[in-house]
C-alpha cells in the first residue's frame, strides 16, 4: 500500500488538487522558522494571531498568505485571496483561489483554511 496516492515518479510535478491542497495547508499553517534545515519555509501568519479583527489585521494576513504561497508552492498562480471574519469564534477564515501553473490545464480551485484568533 502507498502511502501517498499521488506519487507517480521521483521527478515529475504533483497537480492533484488535493497534494496541493495539503501542501497549501502545511506551509500556511507552519511557523516561519520552525522546520529545522527550512528556516525560511512557513508563513507569517502566527505574527498576526491574536491581533484586533481589523481590515489591518485581514490585510496582512492576505499578504502573508501571497507571501508563502508565491515562495514555497510553485505549482500555482493565486487569483484571489478572500478573508471571512467568524466573531463569535474569534476567527478568520482564508480562502484562497488559485490556478495551476501549467498552461496545459485549465482548472480553477479554491482552498478555504481557519486560523483562531
Amino acid at each position: 500500500m502507498a502511502i501517498y496516492e499521488d506519487y507517480r515518479a521521483v521527478d515529475t510535478t504533483v497537480i492533484d488538487t488535493a497534494a496541493i491542497n495539503n501542501s497549501i495547508k502545511n506551509i500556511l499553517l507552519t511557523k516561519k522558522g520552525s522546520l529545522p534545515g527550512k528556516p525560511e519555509f512557513g508563513s507569517r501568519i502566527d505574527e498576526i494571531l491574536f491581533s484586533q479583527l481589523d481590515d489591518i489585521t485581514k490585510d496582512l494576513m492576505k499578504r502573508y498568505i501571497r507571501e508563502a504561497l508565491r515562495r514555497w508552492e510553485q505549482r500555482i498562480i493565486i487569483t484571489n485571496v478572500l478573508i471571512k471574519e467568524v466573531p463569535e469564534f474569534n476567527k478568520l477564515i482564508a480562502t484562497i483561489q488559485y490556478r495551476y501553473r501549467d498552461a496545459g490545464l485549465d482548472v480553477n480551485e479554491q482552498i478555504s483554511v481557519g486560523f483562531a484568533q
